[in-house]
C-alpha cells in the first residue's frame, strides 16, 4: 500500500478557464465499496491504497491535480493530532433575564384612538 497526497490546483489555472476554482471528484475502491473524496481548490488529500484509480489520472492528464507519493515519515508529520479546546462554561444569568422580562412587561404601548 502507497500513500499518495492529492492537491487540487484548479486555483492557479486562468480566471477565464472553465474549471477554476471547482471542487474536484475522486472516484477509488476501498474494501469492495466505491468511495468518493471532494477536494477543494488549494486543498490536500492523502490517499494510502495500493495502485492509483482511474479517475485521478484524468485529472492529472487534465493538469487539473498533482499527485506525489508520500513516505510514512512525512506523513506522520503533516498529520499532527491536534487537542480539542475545552469551553469554558458561561455561568447563567438568570436573575438578570427575569428583569429584563419584567422590564418588557412594563412596556405597554398605549394606542391612541385618532379624533373624529
Amino acid at each position: 500500500m502507497s500513500t499518495y497526497k492529492i492537491t487540487n490546483i484548479t486555483n492557479f489555472l486562468g480566471k477565464r478557464d472553465y474549471k477554476y476554482n471547482s471542487n474536484l471528484d475522486v472516484e477509488f475502491v476501498d474494501n469492495m465499496i466505491k468511495k468518493i473524496v471532494t477536494i477543494k481548490p488549494n486543498d490536500n488529500v492523502y490517499l494510502t491504497i495500493p495502485t492509483l484509480p482511474l479517475s485521478v489520472h484524468r485529472l492529472r492528464v487534465k493538469n487539473l491535480i498533482t499527485v506525489s507519493e508520500v513516505d510514512d515519515v512525512i506523513l506522520s508529520e503533516t498529520s499532527t493530532k491536534e487537542t480539542p479546546v475545552k469551553e469554558t462554561p458561561k455561568p447563567e444569568n438568570v436573575l438578570i433575564d427575569q428583569v429584563e422580562i419584567k422590564k418588557i412587561e412594563k412596556k405597554v404601548i398605549e394606542k391612541k384612538e385618532p379624533e373624529k
